[in-house]
């Protein structure tokens, strides 16, 4: 059942809700769900043929399912790679090309300021299995040239998120995947932040992208899922160890889900944008406010990297108080956020690294990193900004 239509000239839009196919047989609106945990055949003659890829088929759930692969190919498009492979979260997803890509060339780069999952992965599984872990730091000046100097024709991968979970911090994906083309190694790059409606990083010379699918692409707050997008030769690898192996498949349910969701995502992303920029402003003019990390506003160091690679600024801040207990109690305050990791949702959310996403950090890296006391991490939701402003108003004032 290939997909036979051509959706690369569709604006991102009309491929939300277009793209992925085939068209079902039955002629439904809805994409079907196939909640099977295997697939039966005629003969062994059709076992065979479909093992080739001589036809159209799916084997067992892990391996793949008529709802994932829509899934997938949707998500394909939008990146605009080749294929896509779909995974139980967004943890299966970048823990298994990290895996795939170490298996020959233990060595990877990693910004400094990454998402605490990512770098728990990295200290807890990368370096004890033996891979050499060169860490660099986007923020200084010449961050590039002291990262090519590091990295050998053994490196594996570069990995980068932008804007990074959580100090917002924005890479210029050129100037990175300059670096990457220099030593031959992939560019590997978290998109869950901006998604493909914002920045598409294969476009900016990236050569693999990788999703948190629970976030944006949901968008509702009821799933878990992940992806990575690359070329098809890749993916094949991937799909055929790790991503068999290792186990971690999404579920068809979850990919139905994902299917649903995303057909609203340009107009949630849009949304998303409009609200996080009127809270960063806000906040970025309240005096009881020390910091406001948002490319959107001119002042963010990201700003014009930000501008010049990405379509909008996303829904995501983060902000300091300056002092812990100021910070909890202003979280605490707070009616229409509510306290919770994970972002993308409807709702607004607001954590407290120090407490969960970075807590497994020592106080002294998190400040290394730009993440003090007092910061607070915003998902700002699909409410009315006007609203979510005086709820943040009355907070400060309490």
């Amino acid at each position: 059942m290939k997909n036979k239509k051509n959706y690369t000239s569709l604006r991102p839009s009309t491929k939300c809700i277009h793209a992925g196919g085939p068209e079902d047989p039955w002629r439904a609106l809805t994409p079907p769900l196939y909640q099977t945990s295997t697939f039966t055949f005629q003969d062994f003659d059709q076992v065979d043929r479909v093992l080739k890829g001589e036809e159209d088929g799916f084997v067992y759930g892990r391996m793949g399912n008529p709802t994932t692969d829509r899934f997938e190919k949707l998500v394909s498009e939008l990146e605009e790679g080749e294929k896509t492979r779909s995974f139980a979260s967004g943890m299966g997803a970048i823990s298994a090309i990290l895996i795939h890509l170490a298996k020959k060339h233990p060595e990877i780069a990693f910004p400094k300021v990454l998402y605490g999952g990512t770098r728990a992965f990295i200290e807890q599984y990368l370096i004890p299995s033996g891979c050499l872990i060169h860490w660099f730091d986007p923020r200084e000046e010449g961050w590039d040239e002291e990262l090519s100097r590091r990295l050998s024709p053994d490196t594996g991968a570069i990995f980068a998120e932008t804007p990074s979970n959580p100090v917002m911090t924005v890479i210029d994906l050129e100037k990175l995947s300059s670096v990457a083309k220099k030593v031959g190694a992939p560019l590997v790059v978290d998109n869950t932040f901006a998604t493909p409606i914002l920045q598409k990083p294969l476009v900016l010379g990236a050569d693999i992208v990788v999703h948190s699918a629970t976030k944006y692409l949901g968008g509702h707050g009821d799933l878990l899922g992940g992806t990575v997008t690359g070329k098809a030769s890749l993916i094949d690898r991937l799909s055929f160890e790790e991503g068999s192996y290792l186990g971690a498949t999404l579920s068809p349910f979850n990919a139905w889900l994902l299917l649903r969701g995303m057909k609203t995502l340009p107009l949630r992303m849009d949304a998303h944008c409009r609200g996080a920029m009127m809270v960063a402003e806000f906040l970025s003019g309240h005096p009881g406010v020390k910091s406001v990390h948002y490319p959107g506003l001119s002042k963010d160091p990201g700003h014009k990297i930000a501008s010049s690679q990405m379509k909008g600024f996303g829904g995501m801040l983060s902000f300091s108080l300056g002092d812990d207990q100021r910070a909890r109690r202003v979280a605490s305050g707070l009616e229409l956020f509510k306290i919770a990791v994970s972002l993308g949702d409807p709702e607004s959310l607001i954590e407290h690294p120090a407490s969960l996403s970075h807590r497994q950090m020592t106080a002294e890296e998190r400040m290394a990193l730009g993440i003090d006391p007092g910061f607070l991490r915003v998902s700002v939701g699909l409410e009315d900004p006007e609203d979510l402003v005086l709820d943040l108003k009355r907070a400060l004032e309490r």
